[in-house]
C-alpha cells in the first residue's frame, strides 16, 4: 500500500496509512476470528481504507496503561485519521479510515 501511495504522490500519507491499516487488520484478526475484507480507494485527496469482518461487535478504544503492549491501536486511529468509523451491516461490520491527502 506504501509503494501506491508513494506512486500517486501521496508519500507524505503512505507511513501513517500502512501503520493504521495494520492496527484496523491486526484488531479484526484478533477479535473477529472471521475472514476479512480489506479495501482501499485512492483519488487525488483522499485515501479510505476499509476493513470488513463477520463480527457484528463494533470496536471499543481502550485506556492503555504506559507499561502495557497493546490497546492503542483506535486510539491512534482517531488521533491520525481524518475521520474513521464503523459501518453495521447484517453481515458484521467494516471498519474504516480515511486520509487526506
Amino acid at each position: 500500500m506504501g509503494e501506491i501511495l508513494r506512486s500517486n504522490g501521496a508519500d507524505g500519507a503512505s507511513d501513517v496509512c500502512v501503520l493504521l491499516t495494520s492496527e484496523l487488520v491486526t484488531n479484526a484478526v484478533l477479535y473477529a476470528r472471521s475472514p476479512i475484507v480489506l479495501r482501499v480507494a485512492l483519488d487525488a485527496s483522499l485515501v479510505r481504507v476499509s476493513v470488513h469482518d463477520d463480527s457484528p461487535t463494533p470496536p471499543s478504544p481502550r485506556s492503555a496503561a504506559a507499561n502495557d503492549t497493546s490497546g492503542r491501536g483506535l486510539a491512534l486511529v482517531d488521533v491520525l485519521a481524518s475521520t474513521w468509523g464503523v459501518d453495521l451491516n447484517g453481515r458484521g461490520k467494516e471498519v474504516w479510515f480515511e486520509l487526506t491527502l
